[in-house]
């Protein structure tokens, strides 16, 4: 059996609120399952956002948990309406799988903090790059699989051009620029494309040096990504993680928000010092 698409942002801030109305009202979940004609575990579905909730039903909650106030209602409606809703992600689910809500998020954050440790981030690979990267990955004996996710790789780049698109803020760690993927022309290739998005109104660039070290004595060891999403949404970071993906929210991320700032304020290049240092390394590869 096919496991169930993992809840979106929105569909878990739904559940979240809706949960904490009832708790601060000391309703027992039994009585509200008993209310809405539902069992108690598909009560507590709705709540975790593993079920998206039905429109009769949300209303019903709704005035169980006395919100009355009109622009309340109207946002929380809203909100419920589009909780399941990925876009063109859906026809993809069966290619990325973990990377749903990642990519979802990618499209709807107003702000994208990435820190990259080992390998160039997604967004910025161009085709080739992302081609002959994936091609030599797990996927690579399954050539339908593998077309999907580099399709889907390549469309999640629209966001660092998408009209009303996030600030996108990637710094990433120095050593990743001497990687050779795919040989010296597709390097050179995303080195330039590295310094065409650093030319963007709405994204910066930053490296950290060589030589860095502090990230490592906060126990950073992997990239991570901060997805601030619109108000109401929390603030989410994403973890890199080969075994799943791994979310945590708001108000349990601030370390990862400290952290990052630290790097990105106190230890990474500019972004001009960053551009004539990927600059450089073009140089480099071209006489290779």
């Amino acid at each position: 059996m096919a496991k169930p698409n993992p809840p979106t942002a929105r569909a878990r801030y739904i559940g979240r609120t809706m949960r904490t109305y009832r708790e601060d009202l000391g309703f027992k979940g039994s009585e509200v399952s008993d209310h809405i004609g539902k069992t108690a575990a598909t009560l507590s579905r709705y709540e975790s956002g593993e079920y998206p909730m039905p429109g009769d039903v949300f209303l019903t909650l709704l005035d169980l948990y006395r919100v009355n106030d009109p622009l309340e209602r109207a946002s929380l409606i809203q909100i419920n309406e589009d909780a399941p809703k990925r876009g063109w992600v859906d026809s993809f689910q069966p290619y990325i799988k973990n990377l749903a809500n990642h990519i979802w998020m990618e499209g709807e954050a107003e702000e994208i903090q990435i820190l990259e440790l080992t390998v160039m981030t997604g967004i910025a690979q161009t085709q080739r790059f992302a081609e002959a990267l994936m091609s030599n990955g797990p996927m690579r004996k399954d050539p339908v699989t593998l077309r999907r996710q580099i399709e889907a790789r390549m469309l999640r780049t629209s966001v660092l051009t998408k009209r009303n698109g996030p600030q996108i803020k990637l710094l990433m760690h120095e050593s990743i620029l001497s990687q050779r993927v795919g040989g010296t022309e597709v390097t050179a290739e995303q080195l330039e494309r590295l310094l065409e998005i650093a030319e963007l109104p709405k994204a910066e660039i930053r490296l950290l040096p060589i030589d860095a070290w502090t990230h490592i004595a906060a126990g950073i060891g992997v990239g991570y990504t901060i997805f601030k999403l619109p108000e109401p949404l929390p603030a989410v970071v994403y973890i890199d993680s080969v075994a799943a993906a791994i979310y945590e929210e708001d108000p349990d991320i601030d370390s990862f928000k400290s952290t990052y700032d630290a790097l990105w304020n106190d230890v990474a290049l500019d972004s001009k010092a960053s551009a004539e240092r990927i600059a450089r390394e073009l140089k480099e590869v071209k006489r290779e």
